[in-house]
């Protein structure tokens, strides 16, 4: 048709967007399901003493809410679906479903328009004694098939063509599809004749030929410009949203993977532009890979996408600020999560003060929590104050609360008398389970602050323990958050302080397919102590660099550890410097004390190894020990007293050692590590020598029971593979053999010590360091 000289372009008529709910081709072929069904089920009522058993009712009330439910499918795919045996189906309703589709193919678009119509038309009648409704109009299925039977009658008749034409493209990617296969020809053919011809009122072309003429008739349009085979409508993108927006927040490796779900998400947006929540959903899928350009893009595309909704949809000017509210809020979180705390408190501020001007108690109080875990000592202790909280809030900022006074030096029983009167009993009395697990891996947590690990490690076992069975969708699923990765991760460490290397290997092994970044971060520090105490440098330098990426400051205390056991002091001292004054300057960091006190430690080992003078030592000890007993950091406390009791040691003041050795030594055997119970009491033993009675019987049993001591030290020694300090204690224990005269237990001291050093050469100035 030309108008002027020039032809009407009809694809422009096409308004794909103009639908909330578009018309795909798997929408038709769900209809078309459920007309069969239907239709069987009318049929069935219909002859005497014949119903259908429940199974297939079951199954197929299931199945049909999944597929209206779940986004659009390859035919190939809902193929799949119907007869891999997951659902109780009757062959005869499959085989009808087949020959409709087929039907709706080869007979053109009267058969496709009138699939919809006849559905309505026979499974949606008035209800009467005689003639009871097989689908009723309030049900599910009336819905969605009332809504489907709207939308096409809405359709130009260049839609329904274009329709059509994707229908086909639809169908014969599909084909041979596994139940067409599963049909003679011949029935094939027999069942069209009869099921076909009454819906269609035209007779049918061969299979060849129809779809051939049926596409030359509609060259009209453009295939770019038509519609999409597989589109998401709103209602479904609106419940895959929320459905992986919760996968996300319980448990992450049920959601879709990282590259598929952006994918499926970048799909929606095509689909539906106007979106906005999609927006956020690709901001938590960035949060979740630590991608922040792609988070903070997704984070601005979803509230710019938001205000210009309601702008457009009311004119209410609480929504829009009740908005930027939450926009601050969530840039606040988004910084705070990549560590940008300058930024961060920049829109908590803004927050803050929006929050302020509309009253919004809620997100006061999410502001202040996020402003808690991105401020100050200072501003935190601000934000943190009593203001009226909803019980979740309250239970989060509990949490926080006990976090701000173990770093600031409180009293252990003020602490978990927050965390259990405040916390516990909020979290227990609403059944918040997502909070209860926090509460115990930051329960957890402290107690490993304070050096009682077994006290951590009976936290770590209750939170792994803990059923957080949930429900989501149709399916059960256990909930697995940042809290459950950490207790993983600290029931490792734990088994790999009591030198069962083993058993932390097995339990990261296990846990490997989980959230990574605290299980790499404790495989990576494990391996790190593991080649260190063998003496493998170059070993422990590849895993020091791999835990740079988790843990910059842990992995410098342990590059600096293996400077001074490698020998090289000035490097150690300028590694530790590093730390203290990252300490000095960074002090609200939540682990800065005890890393202040184990860089102080390791200063004293070095200037103890390689220092002619001691007083700098001894100082620096002290100063160690006074920080803390300040901030109650009993194991802590005991190691510096136990460093302090070596270099009384080796100043001649043997006495004094050994009385300030057996004070904190019970301590050290109750909490310490394989390593530090042995070091321990391996100090120990060479006090009691250092003091033994001169000569006589009295001198013999002493070194008769250090021999004795000896045993365990070496049992613990061997258990972490800590070659240099077993070859020690070899020769200590046979020096103490041949003191007392027993020489057969001296020379099988020394043919272990031989042969322990021919299968393990050791750098023999390693043998030098003056340790702990």
């Amino acid at each position: 048709m030309d108008v002027g000289g020039e032809t009407l372009d009809f694809s422009r008529l096409i308004n794909l967007r103009a639908n909330v709910d578009n018309i795909t081709p798997h929408k038709i072929a769900v209809v078309a399901f459920i007309r069969e069904y239907g239709l069987l089920k009318i049929e069935a009522k219909t002859m005497i003493n014949c119903t259908m058993a429940p199974k297939y009712r079951k199954d197929f009330c299931i199945l049909a809410l999944k597929l209206i439910q779940c986004p659009d499918m390859e035919f190939k795919d809902l193929e799949t679906l119907l007869t891999d045996g997951r659902y109780n189906l009757l062959s005869v309703h499959l085989e009808n479903f087949c020959v409709r589709l087929k039907n709706i193919h080869v007979n053109g678009i009267s058969a496709l328009m009138d699939c919809v119509t006849s559905t309505v038309d026979k499974l949606m009648i008035e209800q009467s004694e005689t003639n009871p409704c097989t689908i009723t109009r309030c049900s599910v299925l009336g819905f969605y098939l009332r809504r489907i039977m709207l939308h096409l009658d809405k359709l130009t008749f260049v839609q329904v063509v274009a329709l059509y034409k994707s229908f086909c493209l639809y169908y014969q990617k599909g084909r041979p599809g596994l139940m067409m296969r599963s049909l003679s020809k011949e029935r094939l053919n027999h069942m069209e004749s009869t099921v076909g011809a009454p819906c269609t009122g035209s007779p049918s072309l061969p299979e060849e030929s129809k779809p051939q003429e049926v596409f030359t008739r509609m060259n009209l349009i453009e295939r770019d410009n038509s519609l999409e085979e597989c589109q998401w409508s709103r209602k479904q993108a609106e419940l895959f949203t929320a459905q992986q927006a919760n996968l996300l927040q319980i448990n992450e490796r049920k959601a879709l993977p990282p590259k598929q779900l952006q994918k499926t998400i970048m799909q929606i947006m095509n689909d539906i532009p106007e979106y906005s929540d999609i927006h956020f959903l690709s901001f938590l899928n960035c949060i979740r890979m630590k991608e922040f350009c792609g988070a903070q893009d997704s984070l601005y595309n979803c509230f710019d996408r938001t205000v210009f909704n309601i702008c457009a949809n009311s004119n209410n000017m609480n929504d829009k600020n009740k908005n930027f509210r939450y926009a601050a809020l969530n840039r606040a979180a988004m910084h705070t999560q990549f560590g940008h705390f300058s930024l961060a408190m920049e829109g908590v501020q803004e927050a803050l003060c929006a929050a302020q001007e509309a009253a919004d108690t809620a997100c006061l109080a999410h502001a202040a929590a996020w402003g808690a875990l991105a401020g100050g000592r200072a501003r935190r202790a601000a934000l943190l104050a009593r203001v009226p909280r909803a019980p979740r809030i309250a239970a989060a900022a509990a949490q926080l609360m006990a976090q701000h006074a173990a770093v600031n030096a409180a009293k252990p029983a003020e602490v978990f008398h927050v965390i259990i009167t405040k916390g516990d009993s909020i979290n227990y009395h609403h059944s918040m389970t997502d909070l209860m697990m926090a509460s115990l891996a930051n329960t957890a947590a402290l107690w490993s602050l304070y050096g009682k690990t077994e006290m951590a490690s009976i936290s770590c076992q209750l939170l792994l323990n803990l059923n957080t069975k949930c429900t989501v969708g149709a399916s059960s699923v256990w909930q697995w958050s940042e809290a459950c990765a950490v207790a993983g991760a600290g029931a490792a460490s734990v088994a790999a302080w009591r030198g069962e290397g083993g058993l932390a290997a097995a339990l990261l092994s296990h846990l490997q397919h989980r959230p990574p970044a605290p299980l790499r971060a404790v495989a990576a520090r494990h391996r790190t102590a593991a080649a260190l105490l063998a003496g493998k440098w170059e070993e422990a330098e590849l895993n020091i660099r791999q835990l740079s990426s988790l843990d910059r400051w842990e992995s410098q205390l342990l590059k600096a550890e293996m400077y001074f056991l490698r020998g090289d002091a000035m490097d150690a001292l300028e590694t530790l410097q590093d730390i203290l004054d990252y300490c000095k300057t960074e002090d609200d960091s939540l682990h800065f004390a005890p890393l202040r006190l184990q860089a102080m430690i390791l200063m004293s080992q070095v200037q103890l190894s390689y220092s002619v003078s001691q007083s700098t030592n001894i100082l620096l000890l002290n100063e160690a020990l006074s920080w803390a007993k300040k901030f109650h950091l009993h194991y802590l406390a005991a190691t510096v007293e136990m460093h302090i009791a070596n270099v009384q040691l080796h100043m001649g003041c043997a006495k004094n050692a050994l009385v300030l050795v057996r004070k904190v030594l019970p301590l050290i055997m109750a909490h310490g590590s394989a390593y530090d119970m042995a070091r321990g009491l391996l100090l120990y033993t060479k006090c009691r020598i250092a003091t033994a009675p001169p000569t006589g019987e009295a001198r013999i049993q002493v070194f008769q029971s250090c021999c004795e001591a000896l045993e365990s030290v070496k049992e613990n020694f061997c258990k972490i593979g800590a070659q240099v300090r077993l070859l020690q204690t070899w020769y200590i224990q046979a020096q103490l053999y041949n003191d007392v005269g027993n020489i057969a237990a001296r020379n099988q001291c020394a043919w272990m010590y031989r042969q322990l050093e021919t299968q393990n050469p050791v750098d023999l100035s390693n043998m030098l360091h003056i340790m702990y």
